[in-house]
């Protein structure tokens, strides 16, 4: 499992002068692979090189600060990488008293070693995975230079770039039916084929055989319908932990207590 911690050095999202930058740290299957400071803008493009399992954080906010730049931020993750917030969802505890359930410490004060403590407590399956996006997806391929206007050679133009948007868009259509998913299309008709086709498909992005891209005179780009609310879930379903209490003996009796003391069973 390859996992991204990241922590803020300096700088802030929020801020239009200093551009936020990060402490990287990167786990893969449990041993550290390397470390090193990184803008947003390189962040998101190891990410898509490496396509880690999680990127780790211990508070959205280091990295969107409103809801909307929150989407944002998840649309632009390969579909693969999970946004993991290790302290929680809706409410979060301290890194520290996380860490510390897997005997992890570490230097708060050291942007590199909070990045190294949220992808250890990761891989070990805590934490929150922040989702954002209903079980749709849609796949729009256009155009990805402008025609322009007037004469022979720019209708020449025109012809081959809505050419090759059709193509593509065959490509793609034959992939979905390949994997047996449903969807429906709707396609921009223009001088030589289309400007723009848009597929819907029931399902997740990360189910989707096609990848957002940009080159040539084509662009494909895939989005998630958007939930109203961003959900947290659980990375794993951690067992509930019991108080045991045993009086052995001819007869034996047993109570179980929940870790705020409510009985649970008694025998």
């Amino acid at each position: 499992m390859l996992i991204f911690g990241i922590d803020l050095i300096t700088g802030s999202v929020r801020s239009r002068t200093v551009q936020p930058k990060y402490a990287l740290v990167i786990i893969e299957d449990g041993d550290i692979h390397s470390e090193l400071a990184v803008s947003l803008h390189r962040l998101i493009r190891l990410v898509h090189r490496h396509q880690p399992d999680i990127l780790a954080v211990d508070s959205v906010q280091e990295i969107a600060p409103h809801t909307q730049d929150l989407y944002r931020f998840l649309e632009q993750l390969p579909s693969k990488t999970k946004l993991v917030v290790v302290t929680g969802g809706d409410r979060q505890i301290g890194l520290i008293q996380v860490a510390a359930r897997y005997n992890i410490t570490f230097d708060r004060f050291d942007p590199y070693a909070e990045a190294r403590a949220a992808a250890q407590v990761a891989f070990h399956g805590e934490g929150v995975e922040v989702v954002a996006f209903e079980k749709e997806t849609e796949i729009t391929i256009t155009r990805n230079r402008s025609p322009g206007k007037g004469g022979w050679s720019q209708n020449r133009y025109a012809r081959k770039i809505h050419g090759n948007v059709l193509r593509y868009a065959r490509e793609v259509e034959q992939d979905l039916q390949s994997r047996g998913l449903s969807y429906w299309k709707k396609e921009y008709k223009a001088f030589g084929g289309v400007s723009r086709v848009t597929f819907h498909v029931r399902e997740d992005r990360n189910q989707i055989p096609v990848s957002s891209s940009r080159g040539g005179d084509v662009q494909i780009r895939l989005s998630g319908k958007r939930l109203d609310r961003i959900q947290y879930r659980p990375l794993t379903k951690r067992p509930k932990y019991l108080i045991v209490g045993v009086d052995p003996g001819t007869t034996i009796g047993i109570a179980a207590l929940d870790l705020n003391g409510e009985l649970v069973k008694i025998q």
